[in-house]
């Protein structure tokens, strides 16, 4: 089978394409054949080498995927429903599942959460051999690369915008970010929970992308004087704020809330802020919020909404992995941000 490695370095070029054996699948686990897979900054920092995701070369990369139950080993549970042949996504982040957090929802917290392609192998292979709880349904109606799509950076943003932001219908949202993987899919979900939602974007040529799958307002984040943009567009302060850039712009987007408003911040891109906004925080009572990744109930309730219809990611399929050329294209891609919504790939 064909497995996707970083082999010698971390960086770009010590990708390959490499044949290794078919998995068996250890005493509780389920074998997958994958169909697709998309792409997660978390990717890009392991290709950098960050400290955050300090792994041991040689690396199967990646963090999402989708694929078919192939082979049921032993020991998997009789709560185990899947049958061979049903589609599944795998969970990227999984906690120890015992502990209070895990059973109370709140497995990222957990001292043993762990992520795939990221602090443990990846899963971007033609097969892969997992735990049985790693796996989730996937509805029949929603293909393989959109339903990858959702299973992070759509969690992230479901988990940001609906259990740690309390969206509301008929709430004002800003999201700064709306072209990214978690921003475009935080503007979706914002429209399918009828929010008045607005979005920044980066270079001028995202904004014709997003506008064809989205009509909300759209100012580009790179103006020198984008949040008063916003707040000239809106007409009044925003309710809440999901932040998928962070650092140098939470400044500048916590003046933008309302009194008692909420803000989210699901990553950080632009480095640290130079001075932060204490007096905002406290003087008007906000909110502050961070996520990191989601849980397994967010991947489900966003194949829930792609699968009536309700939200349709952008993804764009950078081609079969004949080579490893494709891949590497496209991660220099995302390090330039030459692109709109997601990347991913199938297997052919």
């Amino acid at each position: 089978m064909r497995t996707v490695l970083l082999a010698n370095g971390k960086n770009i070029d010590s990708l390959i394409l490499d044949e290794q054996a078919v998995p068996i699948p250890s005493r509780g686990e389920v074998r997958v054949r994958m169909k697709a897979h998309t792409l997660n900054h978390i990717d890009l920092w392991v290709l950098s080498g960050s400290p955050a995701y300090s792994v041991t070369l040689p690396h199967v990369m990646g963090s999402e995927g989708v694929g078919v139950v192939d082979f049921i080993g032993e020991g998997v549970g009789p709560d185990f429903s899947l049958k061979v042949g049903d589609s599944v996504a795998l969970s990227p982040g999984q906690g120890c599942l015992v502990c209070e957090l895990c059973r109370s929802g709140s497995e990222s917290l957990c001292p043993s959460y762990r992520v795939l392609g990221g602090h443990l192998p990846g899963v971007f292979s033609e097969y892969v051999s997992l735990p049985a709880t790693r796996l989730l349904p996937v509805p029949p109606s929603v293909s393989p690369l959109l339903a990858s799509a959702v299973t992070l950076a759509g969690a992230t943003a479901h988990q940001g915008l609906v259990i740690r932001g309390g969206a509301q219908a008929g709430e004002r949202w800003l999201v700064v970010g709306a072209s990214g993987g978690v921003g475009h899919l935080a503007c979706l979900l914002g429209l399918a929970l009828k929010l008045e939602v607005y979005g920044t974007y980066g270079p001028e040529k995202k904004k014709t992308v997003l506008a064809r799958s989205m009509d909300i307002p759209l100012v580009s984040h790179e103006s020198q004087d984008w949040p008063e943009t916003v707040m000239r567009l809106s007409g009044k302060p925003f309710d809440g704020v999901l932040d998928t850039v962070g650092g140098a712009t939470i400044p500048r987007i916590l003046p933008l809330l309302r009194k008692g408003g909420r803000a989210v911040v699901v990553g950080e891109t632009t480095g640290s802020p130079t001075q932060f906004p204490t007096r905002e925080l406290f003087g008007r009572q906000l909110s502050l919020h961070g996520v990191y990744l989601a849980h397994r109930s967010d991947i489900l309730a966003m194949l829930n909404w792609v699968s009536h219809g309700d939200i349709r990611p952008i993804v764009t399929d950078v081609g079969p992995l004949t080579s490893i050329a494709p891949l590497q294209n496209a991660y220099r891609r995302m390090s330039e941000r030459d692109f709109v919504g997601k990347l991913g790939f199938v297997w052919q």
